[in-house]
């Protein structure tokens, strides 16, 4: 059967991060107020040009805030449960709880869609050896994840989820898939990736890419990104690791340079591709990140190892993120002209 060829970029977006719990007993987000989730839903969808937006995280009351604000602002919403270290029942419970609450959103609004789960192999435990998030991540090193029985325990994991999605919610699924994971996508609505390109993919990327459409359903790269330095566009999802926690105070590893542009060219780059591969819809990873401050002084930089499109500042300076005080940096402008004029 021929490839269906679907709109291309008709869903523009962006990643918003509602709170995610990498960290046992903390979210990432740790300053959470309406006023604060409101200005930036409405700078997404008045600034940016976005008609839809990718909603993450763990707390489902912030979720679900995120979503009725990003829905009355007449944007699409994507909404990405994230459980990080969350055994399979857990997942799946914690899943259920989200797939009804937005089907409740979806009878209102209509405008809302589920995203099952994002790298499952890694953020999940149970699928990839390991006790954690790190040591799952480092086997990726070796090419653990190429022998068969892997991804069948994804697979088989992914059915039950789209088993447990649709018994509450009547919109449509998808997944966010690594690249490293070889997703069996027959139960899925829509094909979702994150699909970064980096050093060793780049001659590769849009090959890589085109192989998707055989699915013959849309295509949509749920992340893609670049941190803001020079090389970042080399690191593709590593980039953060710049930035040292192991000490008291964190700071930038090196003596890396801070780039604007690396940053603003790479998305740029990619969603011209998207466009002429006829991608349904791409979500650009991130909005903000508020636990990645600027400074002026490089080695307290953390902006640097942030894939936000905006800078923030720490809240012991004249204009903390808390004030509601923002800058775009210069993939914001490019990514705001670009959505308005595709």
């Amino acid at each position: 059967m021929k490839n269906q060829i679907h709109n291309s970029l008709y869903q523009k977006g962006i990643n918003y991060d509602a709170g995610t719990n990498f960290n046992p007993g903390s979210l990432t987000r740790k300053i959470w107020r309406k006023d604060l989730l409101e200005q930036e839903i409405r700078i997404i969808s008045e600034q940016l040009h976005c008609n839809s937006i990718q909603i993450y995280g763990t707390d489902i009351n912030r979720l679900m805030e995120s979503a009725i604000v990003a829905l009355k602002n007449g944007l699409h919403v994507w909404l990405q449960p994230r459980l990080v270290e969350g055994n399979q029942e857990e997942t799946l419970a914690h899943l259920s709880m989200v797939a009804q609450a937005a089907e409740e959103l979806r009878k209102q609004y209509q405008n809302i869609d589920l995203n099952i789960g994002c790298e499952l192999s890694i953020f999940s435990s149970g699928i990839m050896p390991g006790s954690n998030f790190e040591q799952r991540a480092s086997k990726l090193f070796s090419k653990w994840w190429l022998l068969p029985w892997y991804n069948k325990k994804l697979n088989n994991y992914l059915r039950k989820a789209c088993a447990t999605a649709r018994a509450r919610f009547n919109g449509k699924l998808s997944y966010a898939a690594a690249l490293w994971e070889q997703v069996d996508w027959k139960e899925f609505d829509i094909v979702g990736l994150n699909l970064y390109k980096m050093s060793y993919n780049e001659s590769k990327y849009v090959k890589n890419l085109r192989k998707f459409h055989r699915y013959n359903k849309p295509v949509t790269i749920f992340e893609f990104g670049c941190c803001t330095f020079e090389g970042a566009d080399k690191k593709g999802p590593s980039g953060h690791e710049i930035v040292d926690t192991t000490g008291t105070v964190p700071e930038i590893r090196g003596n890396a340079v801070r780039s604007e542009k690396a940053q603003a060219n790479y998305i740029l780059e990619l969603l011209q591709i998207y466009k002429l591969e006829h991608i349904y819809g791409a979500f650009v990873y991130d909005f903000i990140m508020p636990n990645k401050p600027h400074s002026p002084d490089p080695r307290y930089d953390l902006d640097m190892g942030s894939y936000g499109i905006i800078k923030v500042y720490p809240e012991d300076s004249d204009q903390p993120y808390s004030s509601g005080y923002w800058e775009p940096k210069k993939a914001f402008q490019e990514i705001s002209e670009f959505y308005k004029n595709n």
